[in-house]
């Protein structure tokens, strides 16, 4: 056999295949396609999750607004402890430095809870602006 068949049996090789966790996976299935693989999306009206959206949890109301957007609270992924890994990927991973120290993980509790009560409006931009903006100022009350 040639050294180059050998290589791509390697790397072909199932033993030697990246595994993504679950929540990877579902964010990248349910979410990525908007948000971007790496949670930086494209110039649209989807916000970039990257290293940005931490901020939100600096507020109750923001923590809550992260469920309660129609693109989660609606989502396909049915099973609540399933979202809230995927939620916890995002604010944790994707939000990185954004996410002030101490924040909670969300339970599947708390998932089952929020979306049940969906956002309605007919500006999730002018909402999330407004959201955003009151928890950005008690991020820098916090010194975040």
């Amino acid at each position: 056999m040639s050294s180059a068949v050998i290589v791509i049996l390697e790397v072909a090789s199932p033993s030697r295949a990246a595994t993504l966790g679950r929540a990877t996976t579902n964010y990248l299935t349910h979410c990525g396609g908007c948000h971007g693989i790496e949670g930086v999306s494209g110039a649209s009206f989807v916000p970039q999750l990257r290293e940005t959206v931490g901020v939100f949890t600096c507020s109750e109301e923001g923590r809550r607004y992260l469920v309660r957007v129609p693109g989660v609270s609606m989502s396909l992924i049915r099973d609540d402890q399933e979202l809230a890994d995927v939620l916890n990927f995002v604010v944790f991973r994707m939000g990185g430095a954004s996410t002030p120290p101490g924040t909670k993980p969300y339970s599947a509790s708390e998932i089952h809870d929020l979306r049940a009560d969906p956002i309605v409006t007919t500006d999730i931009l002018k909402a999330r602006a407004m959201v955003l903006q009151r928890s950005l100022a008690l991020c820098s009350v916090s010194g975040k």
